[in-house]
């Protein structure tokens, strides 16, 4: 009993060691998510997949940082699969969303419009930074 509780222990502490590793030096990216920046790779692209080993990433355009709906530690975090959709900027100025709950007001309001399909797969894990 003492062995699985020692055992227990020591997973816990190395699986919170991984949702929280700090970014490597080159995992120049970044990717906002619940309005924190993370590090990550530059993407390595993927093949279409079934859409449940997938995250969402929104993909804003050039000069801005794309934002996810799912983190390490999230229940559904994918590993840094993604399935990117193209934002674009309709009536407004493209501006920086750090959170997808801003990205998606902003697409029910009309200021933006999301690709219906995704523009691509992409692999690049999130670190803290």
């Amino acid at each position: 009993m003492v062995a699985v509780l020692v055992m227990a222990v020591l997973g816990g502490a190395f699986l919170a060691g991984v949702a929280s590793a700090a970014a490597p030096e080159r995992a120049a990216g970044r990717i906002y998510g619940d309005d924190v920046l993370w590090a990550t790779f530059v993407p390595t692209t993927l093949q279409p997949g079934p859409e449940q080993s997938f995250n969402v990433l929104y993909s804003l355009g050039p000069g801005l940082i794309s934002v996810t709906n799912s983190l390490p530690g999230d229940s559904d975090y994918r590993g840094g699969r993604w399935q990117v959709y193209s934002v674009t900027f309709v009536d407004m100025a493209p501006m920086q969303f750090t959170n997808d709950a801003d990205v998606l007001a902003a697409a029910a309001g009309g200021h933006v419009t999301i690709s219906n399909t995704p523009v691509s797969y992409v692999l690049c894990p999130l670190f803290t930074l």
